[in-house]
């Protein structure tokens, strides 16, 4: 849509809005057409799915994962209603959802850990109340037969993950199909809870006295480990490329796990917990969508780090982030 059908769906959607409102598309993203519409003190986001992802390569999704959203956005609202932006309205037949926005102020939080605007401190506070959030929303889910009802399409996740990424990595990595086999078998057959399947750095909204986590498109009924590995991975990469050091992603880590558990009384697997996050740092490298923000030296590190990951025998989060550690300090 441009700014003259966003005005329009919004007008028939009977949202009013007051006078000369504003619409800027919001750019970043592959997978969805999104606009902030402000008018006076109300700022809105008007977000459409896309069926072919803004990248390099052909890649296709259902834009169902509209609706699949919104259920979820719903539900995560109901856990911690204070961490994610209120859901304003479910366009069905056009699949398209309209949402509070954040203050002008907030910052995603992947551009606050690769500009460094965050101190060492923030990074871990942050990574500890993502954990603490995390936790509550896979706790709450936990075997509920009735949200595994509501969130068992798996097909955007095929699409918008395990094709694009695991399978993507195994045709280029033949010799790591076994562990990588291990973990699309995790992924395929784990049934835990609610799983947000992209939680990133790039999804979380950080500013005064706010912390929002954002885009629930790939949500399903899955294996709780993935959740874990993605926000895990995102902070693997930037102990290779942003200014924090390796140590201190890695506390980062270590504490938002530990808030996490803390939120449990159930007990995921995660045994293979470095494994999946090394296969989705190699996924960000060889997959489909690589980060834009990884030079290809920094590529040619964090693909040795993954590989070496997979190849050993410890597929323990302590073990895959002892080796990012020492190779992301060799690298610098």
């Amino acid at each position: 849509m441009d700014a003259a059908q966003v005005l329009a769906h919004l007008d028939t959607r009977g949202l009013s809005l007051g006078q000369d409102p504003r619409v800027t598309p919001l750019t970043g993203g592959v997978s969805a057409a999104v606009h902030l519409v402000e008018s006076g003190p109300d700022r809105w986001v008007v977000k459409q799915s896309l069926a072919e992802l803004r990248v390099a390569s052909e890649w296709r999704a259902t834009t169902r994962r509209a609706l699949t959203e919104a259920a979820a956005l719903r539900l995560a609202g109901t856990i911690t209603p204070t961490h994610v932006p209120e859901l304003l309205d479910v366009d069905g037949a056009h699949e398209t959802l309209v949402m509070s926005a954040a203050p002008a102020e907030a910052l995603d939080w992947r551009s606050s850990l690769l500009s460094g605007v965050s101190d060492d401190d923030a990074v871990i506070a942050v990574a500890r109340e993502l954990g603490r959030i995390l936790g509550a929303w896979h706790e709450v889910t936990w075997r509920d037969p009735d949200v595994q009802g509501r969130f068992a399409d798996y097909e955007a996740f095929e699409q918008l993950r395990l094709t694009p990424f695991h399978r993507a990595v195994q045709a280029a990595h033949p010799r790591l199909v076994g562990p990588l086999s291990a973990c699309i078998d995790d992924l395929e057959t784990g049934r835990e809870c609610l799983v947000h399947g992209d939680f990133s750095p790039k999804n979380v909204l950080v500013g005064p006295d706010l912390l929002w986590v954002l885009d629930f498109e790939v949500a399903h009924f899955g294996a709780a480990t993935f959740d874990l590995a993605f926000l895990g991975h995102h902070l693997a990469l930037k102990a290779f490329v942003g200014p924090h050091a390796p140590d201190v992603l890695a506390a980062a880590f270590a504490e938002f796990l530990a808030s996490y558990q803390a939120e449990l009384a159930s007990s995921p697997r995660m045994e293979r917990l470095g494994w999946h996050l090394a296969a989705l740092m190699l996924a960000r490298v060889d997959g489909v969508s690589p980060a834009s923000y990884v030079s290809d030296r920094h590529a040619r590190a964090i693909r040795a780090a993954a590989t070496e990951i997979l190849s050993g025998d410890d597929a323990s989060a302590t073990g895959a982030w002892d080796v990012v550690r020492r190779s992301a300090e060799a690298g610098r």
